[in-house]
Order: structure tokens, then C-alpha cells, then sequence
């Protein structure tokens, strides 16, 4: 089928990209338990900056590459080799696939987890399709298998009502496990749409069985340097960690066996009830962004603008922290403020800076954010990229089924897709970028296949 979509590659390669944990960023976990220990980890971690779902191709070239040959992609969903094209393309034979399926929140693209790199992962393409929106489990009987992942009947007691579950490898079992405590904490103000694994009336989020089966697999496979390796990299886009790969006893303090005992990071075990506090110090510190962020606007067409939010928080501030926008294509550039209040730092929410890019000219177009004064020893830089690229129609859709005519079985397909109800495909249907898939993005589909534009 042809694509429906296309994503303009982008041009710049950032190569050898590390990011490590801000100093503090636990902090606001420490000594916490249970119900508020979790809800701390979702103050930490919901704030982030959200990316274009278009443009996730871009970033999978940094996030999702095998480390002995960076050309080929990461699959979790089966052993074929895949290999990258022009940075930012689209990889044939695969989609973007959401592991935290989409919808078991009712499928909103313009909520923040519809396009959250944390579980969004490039997957092969008939993995992806056999997978749909089944929960995770313990095949007890398969009817699919590709030799790494298998569909099948769940084991007894798994499930929650569905008459099938998908089972990845055994070396990926923790990887999901631990996107999935990160999902179920970051989006845990969500109203789910579906009860197989989660709940809307306890706050772990998870139901029982959910809870038994990712706890296992996260014990039985470990963080792996490819999860620690993807966290760096996901944080220099995303500026936000997944907690449960820096701290993976964390999910016992939440879910598991130290259920009521005071979370210490990488420390002892403090006892019942809440740790000590850290040690007292009054020294600026910026938890993020890091030096090293990377705000990237994708493309933009000129004479249009394009706003990404960057959250910026720390600790110990006494004065207001200083922002710069220079270098390079600067003026392109602009920010909501050039002072940030130190009520506002030391939130543990951050404070919403607006970075806006309005170009003037076609090419490629770069600059800085120096962030300074508050009492920081040293000044933090982050990057700003983005493409102006020349204004164009709408592409018409015309002919998906490739058929050699424009009629109603298109319509159907694109339908479909928009719809849900056919995931061969990974399409998001917020054609108007509203917020939302419905019959206002149906009607601009068919005027695009008819010809008629929008």
C-alpha cells in the first residue's frame, strides 16, 4: 500500500549523543511510598517536551539503532534486519508502533502519550498487525509466531477478559515491563477506555494481573545497556527520564515487595515509613534541560511558525535564572521569556518555556539557548534545529489500494485507518491537527483523493 504520509527527511546526523542523570532529578522521590511515591514519580516525569508523531522517524535514528552496525534499526517485534535510509525516511517493513496501545486511551493524537518515545518504537510491520491492540501476557497456545514474538490463548488467570494476549522475546520482557510502570505512572490522570490491563478505580493504575506478570518479567530481565543507551538518548529529545530504567527497584516500592518502605535512591533500605531527608545543600542546580538538549522543530514551510515547550526546573535557586537565544539563525528564534522566577524553578512542575521558530528564509537553520545567573556555577547550553522548507499543496492521496482508480474502496481504506480498525498501517488520522480523528478529517481525506484540496 502506498504511503499516506510522507515525512521530509531531515538532514542534519547527530552522532555520539550521551546524556546522563541530571544531579537532584530523584530527589522529589526520595522517602516517598506507596500511592505518593508513584504520584511523585508522575509530577517527575509528565512535564516533557512532546515531539511531532510525523517526525518520530527523525529521532529513532539516535533512539533505536543497533550499536554494532548504527545503519541497522532495533526491532523488539521480530529478527528481520532493518535498515535506516535518509535520516528521518521511513524504514519499509515497519510501522511506529505503539506498545502502550493507543487505543486504550480513546486514541487521541493530540494527547502527549500519542507521541511519547518512551513506548511509541519502530516494530516490524506484520508483527505490528498480528499484535493490533491485544495486552501483553503468557501465550499458553499460539496461532502466530515469527520466532521471536507469538500471539496466542493466555495462560490461566491472564488476560482480562481477552481471548488473546502477545508475548515478546524473553529479552525484551523487561524493556516492556519497564515502559509500562513509566506509562501507568506518567499518564496515570488518563481515563482508559479498555480494563484489560489497567483500572480507573485504584490508583497502581495496573490491575492485578497486570501487575503479577510485568513484575516478573522485569526480574527476570534485567535493565540492559540497550535500555540505558535508549534513556539517554530518548531524555536529549523528550527532557524526560524513564525512572523505572535509572531506578529499577523502583516498581518494588510501587507494586511490589517493598510496598510501604521509604524510597532511597541507589541507597539502603531505609524502613517503614518515609527516609531521611537528603543532604541539605544550597547550591543552584538545573535538572532540566541538560546541556546537550536538543529542541528540534522538524520542518516548517515558510511563512508558517512552529512552538515546542521546554520545562525548565531546578533546586535552590535565589534568583532569577537568565535566558539567552544566540548564535547562528538566532533571530529565527524567539522565547516566551528571558527570566525565569525562582518560584517558578524550584516548582517541582517547572516553569512552561515557549520556544517558537518563525523562519525567514528556506535551509536548514540552527542556534542556542544559553541559560545563566541564579546562582549556577556554570551556564547551561541546549541546541535549537529546524528546516524551512518551501510551502506546497496538500499531496493527493488519490489511489491507496493501487488499483489505477480514485472511487470509494480508497475511501474505505483511509476510513479504516483513521478509524483504528486496520493496523497494517501506522496512520495517524488527525489529518487537520486538531487534536482529534473525526468527521471533519474524513471529509479533508476525501476532498484530498477527489482532487478538491482542502
Amino acid at each position: 500500500m502506498k504511503r499516506i504520509l510522507t515525512v521530509i527527511a531531515l538532514a542534519c546526523s547527530l552522532l555520539g549523543m550521551q546524556a546522563t542523570v541530571p544531579a537532584g532529578y530523584y530527589n522529589s522521590l526520595h522517602g516517598k511510598t506507596g500511592q505518593g511515591l508513584k504520584d511523585a514519580v508522575h509530577a517527575l516525569t509528565k512535564n516533557h517536551t512532546k515531539l511531532s508523531y510525523s517526525s518520530l522517524w527523525y529521532y529513532y535514528y539516535d533512539t533505536d539503532y543497533r550499536p554494532e552496525n548504527r545503519n541497522q534499526v532495533w526491532d523488539m517485534y521480530s529478527n528481520n534486519q532493518y535498515f535506516f535510509g535518509t535520516r528521518g525516511s521511513a524504514v519499509s517493513g515497519m510501522n511506529k508502533e505503539h506498545s502502550f496501545p493507543k487505543s486504550w486511551w480513546g486514541g487521541s493524537s493530540g494527547k502527549d502519550a500519542y507521541s511519547d518515545l518512551y513506548h511509541v518504537i519502530p516494530a516490524d510491520a506484520k508483527a505490528n498487525s498480528a499484535r493490533g491492540n491485544l495486552p501483553f501476557g503468557d501465550v499458553a497456545s499460539s496461532d502466530w509466531d515469527n520466532g521471536s514474538a507469538k500471539r496466542g490463548t493466555p495462560r490461566s488467570g491472564q488476560g482480562g477478559g481477552s481471548s488473546k494476549v502477545f508475548e515478546p522475546a524473553d529479552e525484551y520482557k523487561g524493556d516492556f515491563a519497564r515502559i509500562y510502570f513509566y506509562m501507568a505512572s506518567c499518564y496515570q490522570d488518563y481515563n482508559w477506555a479498555t480494563t484489560t490491563m489497567l483500572t480507573n478505580s485504584d490508583w497502581r493504575t495496573l490491575n492485578a494481573w497486570s501487575i503479577e506478570l510485568l513484575l516478573r518479567w522485569a526480574r527476570q530481565d534485567p535493565v540492559s545497556e540497550k535500555e540505558r543507551n535508549r534513556n539517554d538518548a530518548v531524555q536529549i529529545y523528550q527532557n524526560n527520564r524513564n525512572p523505572f530504567v535509572d531506578n529499577p527497584d523502583l516498581m518494588e516500592y510501587i507494586w511490589g515487595d517493598k510496598v510501604g518502605t521509604g524510597f532511597v535512591e541507589g541507597g539502603e533500605d531505609p524502613g517503614p515509613g518515609p527516609g531521611p531527608d537528603p543532604e541539605p545543600t544550597d547550591v543552584a542546580t538545573l535538572i532540566s534541560p541538560t546541556q546537550g538538549t536538543i529542541l528540534e522543530f522538524g520542518d516548517v514551510a515558510l511563512g508558517d511558525s512552529a512552538t515546542l515547550t521546554l520545562y525548565v526546573r531546578g533546586e535552590h535557586f535565589t534568583s532569577p535564572l537568565t535566558l539567552k537565544c544566540y548564535l547562528n539563525n538566532y533571530t529565527m528564534f524567539s522565547l516566551s521569556t528571558t527570566s525565569i522566577d525562582t518560584t517558578s524553578l524550584n516548582s517541582l512542575e517547572g516553569y512552561p518555556l515557549e520556544v517558537t521558530y518563525k523562519p525567514t528564509s528556506l535551509g536548514e537553520h540552527k542556534a542556542k539557548i544559553l541559560f545563566s545567573g541564579g546562582g549556577l556555577s556554570q551556564s547551561v547550553g541546549i541546541q535549537l534545529r529546524a528546516t524551512c522548507v518551501e510551502s506546497t499543496a496538500p499531496e493527493l492521496l488519490g489511489d491507496v489500494n493501487g488499483d489505477g482508480t480514485v472511487d470509494i474502496s480508497d475511501v474505505n481504506i483511509v476510513i479504516n485507518l483513521m478509524l483504528g480498525k486496520d493496523t497494517s498501517e501506522d496512520f495517524d488520522g488527525d489529518i487537520n491537527e486538531d487534536g482529534n480523528v473525526d468527521i471533519s478529517d474524513v471529509n479533508m481525506v476525501i476532498n484530498l483523493m477527489l482532487g478538491k484540496g482542502f
